[in-house]
Parts: structure tokens; sequence; C-alpha cells
């Protein structure tokens, strides 16, 4: 177990993943503004950006050895791989809702249910193309979000654009915690995709 631990160099992703947190709920608020596809501006909160940063660093991580190395393991290191993408989705998301019941700023739930979706989509990424590919397309996702997913006029989010919504909304949570279960049950069911 100490070379898993080792070679996913594990605190380092703790401690990316507790800054993210603690900057997203130091700077999460302040606006960036980017052209909208539909017309109109519109606004992109940091803390909608900066918690793609975990799913990134997990992704450079897990994506660092020999895949056809870690196949042959006596353990199914893919799975170790998805627990500890679940532990930091799951530990990010329990912070930020304590920390919003201690009474941090609201937007410490979108920390929590941005970076758990973030995660979600790395998990879903990695077994279809492998993280070096992976990380980038994940790195896009939030662009992408920022200038297309605003609905004409700039009047809100599209259902799809779970980050842009208000940290306050439920059916953003729930997609967010829906693309969580999604990856992890793919990422448990299907080897990484190999790149060498």
């Amino acid at each position: 177990m100490n070379w898993w631990a080792a070679s996913r160099n594990v605190p380092t992703l703790a401690a990316v993943t507790a800054a993210t947190a603690g900057a997203g709920l130091a700077f999460g608020q302040s606006r960036i503004p980017v052209p909208a596809m539909v017309g109109g501006a519109g606004h992109f909160l940091l803390g909608a950006l900066i918690t793609v940063t975990p799913a990134v660093i997990w992704l450079a991580f897990t994506g660092r050895a020999r895949n056809a190395t870690e196949t042959v393991a006596v353990r199914a290191v893919h799975r170790l791989d998805t627990l500890l993408a679940a532990v930091c989705a799951v530990l990010t998301l329990g912070m930020a809702v304590l920390g919003h019941f201690m009474g941090a700023e609201a937007v410490a739930l979108a920390i929590g249910r941005n970076t758990v979706f973030y995660l979600g989509l790395a998990l879903i990424l990695n077994p279809l193309t492998g993280a070096r590919v992976a990380a980038p397309v994940l790195t896009a996702i939030p662009l992408i979000l920022a200038v297309g997913g605003w609905k004409s006029g700039g009047r809100g989010a599209q259902p799809w654009a779970v980050v842009l919504h208000p940290s306050t909304s439920v059916p953003a949570l729930v997609a967010g915690i829906a693309v969580l279960l999604a990856g992890t049950t793919l990422s448990c069911l299907k080897q990484p995709r190999g790149t060498f």
C-alpha cells in the first residue's frame, strides 16, 4: 500500500484539495467577465474555475505510471485510484457543508459541489481517454461552460452547466453528485485507457 500512496503522492493531493477549498472560500466570489456565446456577457465566479484543480492533479498523479505495469498488479490499482478521488470529493463536500453551517459564505457550497462535479468528470474521462488526454480536456471544461453555459441574454445558467448555478441550487448539487456516482461506477468497472 505504501508504494501506491507514494506513487499517487496522496499527501500532496490532500494539500492541493484543502488549499483549493481555502482559496475558494477566500476568493471564490470574485467575478471574471467572459463573453457569452448567445449574446451579452456572462459572469464566471473564480470558485467555478479553481475547483477543477484537484481533479487535474488527481489525473496527473494517477496517470504517471504505465498502465501495462499496473494492470498486472495483485491489487486492483484503478479501484484504489477511484477510492482516492471519491474520498477527496466527499471530504471537500463535507468541508463545504460544514463551513456553510458554521457561517461561511454561500460560495462554500459551490466550492464543494464544483469539486465533486469535476472529480466525477475526471473519473469518467480517465477510463475512456486515459489521464494524459483527460487532463487537458477537463481543464477546458470550465472555459467552455463559462462561454457557452449561459441562457440567452445572460438570464441564468443552462441546466447542464452545473458549475454556473447559484451556490444553493439543489438540482445542481444533485447533478454534481450524480456525475460523481457515475464516474465512480465507471472507473471501478473499467481500467484506465493506456497511453503507452
